[in-house]
């Protein structure tokens, strides 16, 4: 995994735990995606884990579906030197209306991060690109990868983030690795909930030349799948060492 900056210019993370996973039939029915078991823990461990090696101190976990078993592991505790708290939904509000609830607790600039993926991006580097550019709302950690067609690609041009391509051709792409970095007055942009980042604040952000994106080569993998959640039992237990002998330090 790659460190974070020994001064972050951005400390806080917002990590979207609410989802169903409807892809992952039966898997699902008892646990959130995130909180599957992966090498004998909970991917979400590995995930909170690489937050605390990028410079992040504090997590909101936001929690929709079977939200009580990730309040009862993580709510109010220290994980791998970061202060961890949960924002239960009381009605599902999607991924820009969970991000939005929470708008009084979130510091001028903070990530969003995907609770089913992991990414070997640099935050503080994404964080860092927002901070030069003050007119930007925000900005998205990108990936090159080998079949675009289930995630959708991303225009990019210079800096800037100028479309999205729901739907992709089997082939390569460049696509958003479920990171961001964001304003919190950019949330100003966003409908009632139920609303979504995806669909809803990056394309207003991107058609006022107000998103930016930045591309990184780093280890990718997200669990949406059965053939993908199989991929992190294979490979993580490997490439993301649970710092500590316990599993909460």
């Amino acid at each position: 995994m790659s460190g974070g900056a020994s001064s972050p210019g951005v400390w806080q993370a917002v990590v979207l735990v609410g989802g169903r996973g409807t892809r992952l039939g039966r898997l699902t029915d008892t646990l959130p995606k995130p909180m599957l078991p992966v090498g004998g823990r909970p991917f979400l461990d590995y995930l909170l884990a690489h937050l605390g090696q990028q410079g992040v101190r504090e997590v909101i976990l936001s929690t929709g579906y079977l939200g009580q078993a990730v309040t009862e592991r993580y709510a109010d505790r220290e994980w791998f030197g970061l202060r961890v708290t949960v924002a239960q939904e009381d009605q599902p509000a999607g991924t820009g209306g969970a991000v939005a609830l929470i708008r009084s607790r979130l510091e001028e600039r903070f990530f969003v991060l995907n609770g089913d993926t992991i990414f070997e991006a640099d935050l503080q580097q994404l964080a860092a690109q927002v901070e030069r550019h003050p007119d930007a709302g925000g900005a998205i950690a990108l990936r090159e990868i080998e079949n675009a067609a289930r995630f959708g690609s991303v225009a990019l041009a210079g800096e800037r983030i100028t479309g999205f391509n729901e739907k992709s051709a089997d082939g390569p792409g460049l696509i958003s690795g479920g990171a961001y970095c964001l304003r919190r007055d950019a949330l100003g942009l966003l409908p009632p909930p139920p609303c979504s980042l995806e669909r809803d604040l990056f394309p207003a952000l991107a058609s006022r030349g107000a998103l930016l994106g930045l591309r990184f080569d780093g280890y990718f993998l997200d669990i949406g799948l059965p053939e993908t959640l199989a991929r992190a039992e294979a490979e993580m237990p490997g490439r993301f060492p649970i710092p500590g002998a316990s599993a909460c330090n």
